[in-house]
Formats: C-alpha cells, structure tokens, sequence
C-alpha cells in the first residue's frame, strides 16, 4: 500500500497532546481527608477516568478521526504487471535423413540419433524463439513449420528417421524448402541451420542458388558437416532364405562436399563447421545458441487502486459505534 499525500498524516501528531490534554482535565482534585463516600463515587459509572466508558468514547473518537485521516492521505494499492517484448529469431532446422546417417562414427549412436539428442537439447534452451523443422534426403518434407510451441516441435523430431523419403542428398531442395518456410517471418533475424553428411546428388534445385535465395530473403545459412568421407559402414536389414530378418554392416562411399557447404555458409553470413566426433557436435549447437541470441524486454505497468473510501467506511462505523454505546449502554451526557 502507498499514500499519494503522505503529509497529512503530520496531522496526527497532535493526538497525543490532545490526549494528554484530556488526561489533565480528569486528574481528581486532591483532599486532604478523603470519605469513604468520595471513595463510592470514583467508582460511579458516570465518573471521567481514562478507564472508564467517557475514555473509552474518547479512544474510539480518536481512533475513527485517524482512519480518516489516513483517508485524507489517499491510500492506495497497487497492481503491477509485467509484459514481455521478445524480438526473437525465427530458425529453421534442416536435417539429413538418407542412409548414410546410419554410420556410427560419431560415438555411441548413429549420426541421426546423435544429431537429434543436440538438436532437442537446442530447442529446450531457446523457448522465445520460432522454430521449425524439415528432413531431406532425395527429397524434402516438411515436419513442423516455425512455431513456439516445443511440444510439437519435439513431437516432429521424434518422426526424424531414414527410410521414409526417397534416398539420396538433395542438399538444395532441403534449403529451398526451409528458405520458403521462413521468406514471409518478421522476426530480426531469421536462421538456418542445415545438418547433412553427403554431397548434393538428387533434387531439383541447386544448392548454391538455393545459397543466392537466402541471401535475397536476407536469411543466414549455418552448414554443419557431419562424419567422415570415405568408406563408412552402415547397419541394414536383410532378409534370408527363411524369411527371417536380420541385421548386417554395409560399406558406403560417403562424399562429403565440404567446400560446397563452406559457400553456402559463407555466401549467407553464416558460418560452416566440421564434425567428427558427439562433443565437437555439442559444441557446434552451444556456439550458434550463443550467436544467435533473441533480445528480450520486459516493460513493467505499475496501476494503482484509491481504497480510501474503506477507511472513510471504517472511521463511521467506529463512530456510530461510539454513539450507540454512548447513547444506549452507558447512557451518558458528556
């Protein structure tokens, strides 16, 4: 609570001497041979002491002046509210899915897998940023369009896997489709992060024009590498003379174009990272977080509430209260 005119309150300094006052007057004269009488009429209903109902009336006089008093100085409640201005950025992240992400050269998990364990560590940690999700492999599809709602996003991440599209890199129709996806957002910055393990060798549209039309939206490309080029050994599933299905290593060529990626990067502003092992991926997603980080505002409203007619309300009652014990229980004049 805040009083818009606390000077008011100076008024109630004079209470005490008033009071002090009105102690004086009900001193009792002094006798040198006190009766027993004047000992009965102390005792007296009607007798002025500080304890008795006239200092009773006085105090509670007194007490419904004060609360108008605090009236006067205009008591108020306030209600503060805060409001969040997020210029945010609006990121795209477009990932490999063809067969070749199944090599387990990075640790543990597959590349896909590990990739995925980044990237949802990534979409925790900006929960004021839109973004969206898109595989490619011989062809692009969309998951998720940029959105704030990370349960959907972490429900598209969970449909990432190989063997849904057709095989192949097409590097530049996963740009493209992502670019188209992010052309009509207003936010400050918009961002794609395009995650591949290939060399561009199906679809449509070239990647480094699909560079040139990012560059024309104003969107930034980051490139990220994965794995190593060569001979890489991938698990596939294969079926015997029986019927029954099993699994067994094969050996791929992985070409991995980093010179194109590093173009792409370059060409947009961003920036193009190779990776070979599960930290050095980490490590990747920590530093574009850290590049791209959305500015947040807060703008705080402070309203306040008048509440003096509460106490207006409160010194009546006190007095009326005052007036019917005056009136009706103790019967006195004053």
């Amino acid at each position: 609570m805040r009083f818009e005119w606390p000077s008011v309150f100076l008024v109630l300094l004079a209470v005490p001497l008033f009071f002090r006052h009105w102690l004086a007057k009900l001193e009792p004269p002094t006798l040198r041979w006190p009766s027993l009488g004047l000992w009965n009429q102390n005792a007296s209903l009607g007798k002025k002491t500080p304890w008795g109902p006239h200092g009773w009336l006085l105090f509670m006089r007194i007490l419904a002046g004060a609360c108008w008093i605090v009236a006067l100085a205009r008591p108020q409640l306030s209600d503060e509210r805060s409001y969040r201005t997020v210029s945010g950025v609006d990121l795209l992240l477009a990932i490999d899915v063809s067969r070749s992400m199944q090599a387990r050269d990075l640790g543990e998990f597959n590349r896909l897998d590990t990739a995925k364990q980044n990237i949802k560590r990534f979409i925790e940690g900006r929960p004021n940023d839109r973004m969206g999700l898109v595989m490619f492999a011989g062809e692009a599809y969309t998951l998720s369009p940029p959105t704030l709602d990370a349960g959907l996003l972490f429900q598209a991440l969970s449909e990432v896997q190989m063997g849904v599209l057709r095989d192949g890199t097409a590097i530049g129709d996963g740009l493209a489709l992502s670019i188209n996806r992010l052309r009509a957002s207003k936010a400050k910055s918009r961002v794609i992060v395009l995650l591949t393990d290939g060399d561009n060798n199906a679809g449509q549209i070239d990647p480094l024009t699909a560079g040139e039309l990012a560059v024309g939206y104003g969107i930034r490309v980051y490139t990220i590498a994965v794995g190593r080029e060569g001979k890489v050994a991938v698990p596939i599933e294969v079926e015997d003379a029986l019927g029954r299905k099993h699994t067994q290593m094969q050996v791929l060529d992985n070409a991995l174009n980093t010179t194109l990626l590093e173009q792409i990067a370059e060409k947009t502003q961003g920036k193009f990272y190779r990776v070979g092992d599960r930290e050095a991926l980490s490590r990747v997603f920590s530093e574009i977080d850290r590049l791209e980080k959305s500015e947040l505002k807060t703008h705080t409203q402070v309203h306040y509430r008048d509440v003096f007619v509460l106490w207006i309300w409160l010194g009546l009652w006190i007095w009326v209260a005052s007036e019917v014990l005056r009136w009706g229980v103790w019967k006195l004049t004053w």
